[in-house]
């Protein structure tokens, strides 16, 4: 499989079927706030893969050595404001 990016600004589906997560990349600033990844199709639920910190910088990079399967889907929950730049397939 390639790679595929999708870039979010609030709280939803990345992929709403089985894949692997690779990582993420701030592209604009988080708030004082968390995102955190789930192991869900369509809901923050589930089990948390990864969390970004609160107040990233844009331009910080996060990425696994081996990606993490993810049974139903990958979704992210915004805890503030930002943007982010999932990376998966």
């Amino acid at each position: 499989m390639s790679e595929m990016k999708l870039s979010r600004t609030t709280s939803g589906v990345v992929r709403g079927t089985p894949g692997r997560y690779t990582g993420y990349v701030v592209t604009t600033a988080l708030s004082a706030a968390a995102v955190t990844i789930y192991d869900h199709a369509s809901a923050a639920s589930g089990v948390a893969i990864d969390v970004i910190p609160a107040s990233s910088a844009a331009g910080t990079k996060g990425s696994f050595v081996k990606s993490i399967r993810c049974e139903l889907g990958i979704y992210a929950s915004f805890g503030g404001t930002g943007t982010v730049t999932f990376l998966y397939d």
